[in-house]
């Protein structure tokens, strides 16, 4: 269970400005586009790193906190919805594009990448990325 001193160690991993139990945030993270009733989060924290995040799961691993990460929360199927409460990773300040690897067909980025920015990106390199719905649309056209 989170508590306020649980909550007071995830300030000492981010900073206070990245770490959210107001009501607001918690509801805005407790449902997807599916139909399934939504579960609160008890906290919600926005990480920058791989370092970061891997503290985060250190942290919730040590205490048998669940974990849900975050992405767009458009997820039809109820992935990112937090059943278990818990703690809610949202990737949204995640979104840096690391590396263009053109002759291997190949992009290293964060997490929180949009694929509208992600596409600019590799346009550059006359690349793109498609999602596997896409994929499915052009297959049967």
């Amino acid at each position: 269970m989170i508590n306020l001193h649980s909550i007071d160690e995830l300030k000492t991993i981010l900073d206070e400005t990245r770490v959210s139990t107001g009501e607001s945030v918690k509801k805005l993270h407790s449902r997807d586009e599916s139909y399934h009733t939504p579960v609160l989060p008890d906290v919600v924290v926005w990480p920058h790193s791989t370092e970061e995040v891997a503290r985060l799961v250190r942290w919730a691993y040590g205490r048998k906190i669940p974990i849900t990460p975050w992405g767009a929360g458009t997820s039809l199927e109820g992935n990112p919805m937090p059943v278990k409460g818990g703690l809610v990773i949202d990737f949204e300040q995640m979104q840096q594009m690391l590396a263009v690897h053109p002759e291997d067909f190949q992009v290293d980025v964060q997490a929180g990448v949009i694929y509208k920015e992600l596409n600019k990106m590799l346009g550059k390199h006359g690349l793109f990325f498609l999602r596997t719905r896409e994929l499915q649309r052009l297959s049967e056209a």
